[in-house]
């Protein structure tokens, strides 16, 4: 059983038919026939069974059961594949959660690969405790995180943190402060930003039932605030992106608003990768002088 057996079982699955397989493999078909005979045999059970009446093959219950590994044995091949290049290139991995990577990310990573064209940048969407473990196994050089996690030998570093705003259609209030008391909560959108933030929701609106709509991001809350009937809050470089990708909404303060959503940025503390300090000057450059945000 070795990586080119994966490959065939995975090229066979998707095709459903070894005369198409044996074209994607760049093999003859008797022989990817013997291929496949030979690593049933090896397994024990047969992986495809013929459709009566046709050349197509159908998956059988041990082989739809293979199927997640051949997989998993195919990223291990494609990662190998790319182990000459890794001496021969910089590599930067930035690990981060989706809301930075949506908003604050974009132009600094721009700035970032047009000042270094030889170094190969990666950057990954993960939660913030994985970003965390991809930090601690070294598979990345540096995260940006929403909700701190403990791991031993890693330094948590606070970047900024931003206001929490009220996005509403811009006909539902003159402007001002709106009223955290007077909000409606068969109209809220809910999206966990943080732990903080579900805390406050849960002390000071004091709303007796679970919300209708709970989501897990701004963009999937859009299409309900743009039918002028809803609300939501969210961190500022959120809200901004909200109202400046739908003209009909607007960002007011609260009266009592969350807590401030901080970021932060984490490496391990033996293991400082070259090219955070340039991402992280320019990230500060980029938002020193954004409203509703102070670094740290």
């Amino acid at each position: 059983m070795d990586l080119d057996d994966m490959k065939m079982i995975l090229a066979i699955a998707r095709s459903g038919s070894m005369t198409a397989a044996a074209r994607e493999l760049y093999v003859s078909q008797p022989a990817l026939s013997k291929r496949l005979e030979r690593f049933e045999k090896e397994v024990g059970t047969r992986l495809f069974e013929r459709i009566q009446g046709s050349r197509r093959m159908t998956l059988t219950p041990a082989g739809k059961m293979l199927i997640p590994f051949a997989e998993k044995w195919d990223a291990l091949r494609q990662d190998i594949g790319m182990l000459h290049d890794l001496n021969s290139r910089v590599h930067f991995f930035v690990d981060t959660v989706d809301t930075v990577s949506e908003t604050v990310l974009p132009d600094a990573i721009r700035r970032f690969c047009d000042n270094n064209p030889d170094t190969e940048t990666v950057v990954r969407c993960h939660s913030s405790r994985d970003c965390y473990g991809s930090v601690h196994d070294r598979t990345g050089d540096i995260a940006f995180v929403t909700q701190q996690h403990y791991y031993q030998d890693m330094a948590t570093n606070p970047l900024f943190r931003e206001e929490m705003l009220l996005i509403a259609p811009a006909s539902s209030s003159p402007g001002g402060v709106a009223e955290t008391g007077d909000l409606d909560w068969e109209k809220e959108i809910v999206i966990p930003w943080n732990s903080e933030f579900m805390r406050w929701r849960q002390d000071c609106l004091r709303f007796t039932r679970h919300p209708n709509v709970s989501l897990c991001s701004m963009a999937m809350a859009l299409p309900f605030l743009k039918s002028g009937e809803h609300w939501t809050i969210a961190p500022r470089t959120e809200a901004d992106r909200a109202v400046s990708v739908c003209p009909s909404l607007k960002c007011l303060p609260l009266s009592a608003p969350p807590p401030e959503r901080t970021v932060w940025w984490v490496e391990e503390f033996s293991r400082h990768h070259p090219a955070s300090n340039e991402l992280l000057d320019i990230l500060r450059r980029q938002l020193k002088d954004r409203d509703g945000i102070r670094l740290l």
